[in-house]
C-alpha cells in the first residue's frame, strides 16, 4: 500500500512521540518504586535522627533510648522469647537496618544483633552520623537492600502516578498527530504544487511558474523548478523557431536553384554568367550553413584539431582591418583600428582565432547602419583583450545572456540575416573556449551598440 508524503510525515511524528512516551513510561516504571522507597527512607532517617538528638539533649546519654523509642512510637509491641519486640513487627523504621551509639553499641535491634550488642565497625562505614552540638552521639545504618512492603495509601499514590503518566501519553499521542497534520500540511503543500506542476511540464505545458513561499530547501527547489521551466519554455520556442529558420534558409536557395534548372530543361531560358552567379551564390549559402553546423559539432565534440603558435595579437586585428575596410566603406561605416605600441605574445591557433574575429566583425557590419562606426581595439592588463565594438542595433538586457547560444538571434525578424542561422557567435564562443580563452558581450540596450571582448592569456615566456 502506497502512502502519501503527508501520511508518512504524520506517521513519523507519531512514531517519535510513541518512542519517547514508551521510554518515559519504562524509566518511570523502573524508578518510581525505588524513588518512593528512598524518599520514605530519608524521611525515616530524619525523624529517627531528631528523636535521638532530642533524647540525648534531654538526658546527655542514650541509655534507655530503646524503651523511649517504643513508648513514643508504639503501644503494646509484640514480644519475642527474651522479652524484646520482634524485629519485623516492632516498627523499626522502614529502610533502616539499625541504630548504634558512638561506641558501636546497638540502640535498636539490628539484623543478627540485639540491643546492647556491639556492631562490627565494617557495618558502620556507610552509616549516617547523628550530631548534637557538633558531637557525634549515634550512627544510623541504612538498609542496603531498601525493600519493604508499601502501605495501601502509598500503593494508591503510585497507581495514580502511573495513571497520570498514561493520560499524559494519550494526550501526547493526540498532540503529536495534530501537530503532525499541521506541520505535514505546511511541508506537503509546496511539494504537492511542485508535483502537479512537474506533471504539467511533462505533458508539454512549459513555462509553468510557482510562488516561492519560503527561504529553505523547498523554496530553493521551487526557484530551481521555475528556472528549469522557463529554460524549457525558451528552449522549446528556440527549437520551433530553429525549425522554421532552417526550413527558410534551406528551402529558399533550393527553390531558386531548382527553378533555374527546370527552366533550363524546358528551354525557357539560356544560361548566362549572371544566372550562373545567382546559382553559385545560393549554393554558397547552403555550403556555409552546412560548414557552420559541421564546425560547431566538431568543436563541441572535441574532434577539431588546433595548431597553436606564438604570435603578436595585434596582427590578428590588422588582418581583420585590412580584410573588411573596403566592405565597411561600401556600407558607409567607419572601421577604426586602435592598437597599443606593445602587446605580449599569445599562443593560439591563428586560423581559428581569425575565424572568431571574422564572425564578430561580420556580425557588427550586419547590424551597424550607414554612418555608424566599428572599432577594433586591443588592450592589455593581466591578459590581452581583443575588442570589437560597434554603434549598431545593440542588445536588449533579456537577450544578452543568450546571444552565444546556438541558433539564438536577437533579430527575430531576420531582415538582415538571411542565410545565417544564428551560429556565428556560438561558433566563436566554442572556438574561443576550446583554446582556453574567454569571450563576453556587453550592451547598454537597443540602439546602444554592442561590445564583444575576447580575452587571451599571455604566453608564459612573455610573462616571465
Amino acid at each position: 500500500m502506497k502512502h502519501s508524503l503527508k501520511s508518512k510525515l504524520i506517521l513519523s511524528y507519531l512514531a517519535v512521540a510513541l518512542v519517547t512516551i514508551a521510554i518515559m513510561v519504562m524509566v518511570t516504571q523502573f524508578t518510581s518504586n525505588q524513588s518512593l522507597l528512598n524518599m520514605f527512607t530519608d524521611q525515616q532517617v530524619a525523624q529517627l535522627s531528631e528523636s535521638v538528638s532530642a533524647y540525648y539533649s534531654n538526658n546527655r546519654s542514650l541509655n534507655g533510648f530503646f524503651e523511649y523509642y517504643l513508648d513514643t512510637q508504639f503501644t503494646a509491641p509484640p514480644q519475642n522469647s527474651i522479652g524484646f519486640p520482634q524485629a519485623p513487627e516492632y516498627g523499626v523504621p522502614r529502610g533502616i537496618a539499625g541504630l548504634v551509639d558512638a561506641n558501636g553499641r546497638a540502640l535498636l535491634p539490628n539484623p543478627g544483633y540485639d540491643v546492647g550488642d556491639i556492631i562490627p565497625s565494617e557495618r558502620l562505614k556507610d552509616a549516617e552520623a547523628v550530631k548534637v552540638d557538633g558531637q557525634v552521639v549515634a550512627y544510623i545504618i541504612r538498609d542496603p537492600v531498601s525493600k519493604f512492603d508499601l502501605k495501601p495509601e502509598e500503593r494508591r499514590y503510585i497507581q495514580s502516578t502511573r495513571l497520570a503518566i498514561g493520560l499524559a501519553a494519550v494526550v501526547g499521542m493526540g498532540t503529536a498527530i495534530l501537530l503532525g497534520m499541521l506541520l505535514a500540511g505546511r511541508i506537503n503543500q509546496p511539494v504537492q504544487r511542485l508535483t502537479e506542476a512537474s506533471v504539467r511540464v511533462a505533458q508539454g505545458e512549459l513555462g509553468k511558474q510557482l510562488p516561492v513561499t519560503s527561504q529553505d530547501e523547498l523554496g530553493q527547489l521551487t526557484r530551481s523548478f521555475n528556472q528549469m521551466s522557463a529554460d524549457l519554455a525558451r528552449g522549446d520556442a528556440e527549437r520551433k523557431r530553429l525549425v522554421a529558420d532552417i526550413t527558410h534558409d534551406l528551402s529558399t536557395p533550393l527553390q531558386i536553384i531548382s527553378g533555374y534548372i527546370e527552366m533550363l530543361e524546358d528551354g525557357d531560358i539560356q544560361m548566362t554568367p549572371e544566372r550562373i552567379g545567382i546559382i553559385k551564390t545560393e549554393i554558397e549559402h547552403l555550403r556555409r550553413m552546412v560548414g557552420d553546423l559541421t564546425t560547431l559539432s566538431q568543436v563541441e565534440a572535441g574532434g577539431l584539431d588546433f595548431q597553436k603558435t606564438r604570435l603578436d595579437p595585434a596582427q590578428l586585428l590588422r588582418k581583420m582591418f585590412a580584410t573588411y575596410q573596403p566592405i565597411a566603406l561600401r556600407q558607409g561605416i567607419a572601421l577604426v583600428l586602435e592598437i597599443p605600441l606593445a602587446l605580449c605574445q599569445v599562443e593560439v591557433d591563428e586560423g581559428r582565432m581569425l575565424q572568431v574575429l571574422k564572425n564578430l566583425v561580420e556580425n557588427a557590419l550586419r547590424y551597424t547602419p550607414p554612418g555608424g562606426r566599428i572599432l577594433l581595439r586591443a588592450e592589455q592588463d593581466e591578459m590581452v583583450r581583443l575588442v570589437v565594438e560597434d554603434t549598431g542595433a545593440g542588445i536588449e538586457p533579456e537577450d544578452l545572456p543568450y546571444i552565444f547560444e546556438r541558433f539564438y538571434q536577437v533579430d527575430k525578424a531576420r531582415s538582415a540575416n538571411r542565410g545565417k542561422m544564428g551560429l556565428g557567435l556560438a561558433i566563436s564562443k566554442a572556438l574561443t573556449e576550446a583554446q582556453g580563452c574567454r569571450i563576453e558581450a556587453r550592451s547598454s540596450g537597443k540602439d546602444q551598440g554592442t561590445t564583444i571582448i575576447v580575452s587571451i592569456a599571455c604566453a608564459k615566456s612573455c610573462e616571465d
